[in-house]
């Protein structure tokens, strides 16, 4: 074999090489991204469950507290923890990239909406309005009543929103 024949065989040799190499690295990251994405769908579909459990049983503390409002009851016991909302995947989701991949911006909006809702300061908000009833004076009991009455309704009515919106997504998805 001569010395240019050497050459380009070890030219056409190394290329096939360089573009196999390509090729495996090329395959091997699309089928790792398929499964993460397969992984954090998984994940994501858990934490809807678990945000929806919470949902209901914040429905519930709220239909309590608008009873002990309603016949003026000042012995609320409960607190909203709206911070306990699951939120790390749909976050992590939502850097991937996954969520715009996998939902529509009617849906994204509406999950923007959730996480913005059951924030701590919203939190802060509802439990500060639990404790103004709870010292509030007989002078002023009668209109902070409907006030708070009217705020919990609209609470209760979000959330109860929310819910079926998770609940919606869990089967469409």
């Amino acid at each position: 074999m001569a010395f240019k024949e050497q050459i380009l065989a070890s030219f056409i040799g190394t290329l096939f090489g360089f573009i196999f190499a390509v090729v495996l690295f090329l395959t091997t990251n699309y089928f790792q991204q398929k499964l993460a994405s397969r992984v954090f769908k998984k994940h994501l579909k858990r934490e809807f469950k678990y945000d929806i459990k919470l949902l209901q049983n914040w429905i519930e503390d709220i239909e309590k507290i608008l009873r002990k409002i309603a016949i003026k009851d000042k012995q609320i016991y409960q607190y909203i923890k709206y911070s306990d909302l699951g939120r790390y995947f749909m976050d992590e989701s939502f850097k991937l990239g996954l969520i715009y991949n996998s939902f529509s911006d009617d849906q994204i909006f509406n999950l923007n909406k959730l996480v913005t809702h059951c924030s701590l300061s919203s939190e802060q908000y509802v439990n500060n309005k639990i404790a103004e009833w709870k010292n509030c004076p007989i002078i002023v009991e009668d209109k902070l009543q409907k006030e708070l009455l009217k705020y919990f309704e609209y609470q209760k009515d979000q959330l109860s929103k929310f819910k079926i919106f998770l609940e919606d997504l869990l089967k469409i998805k």
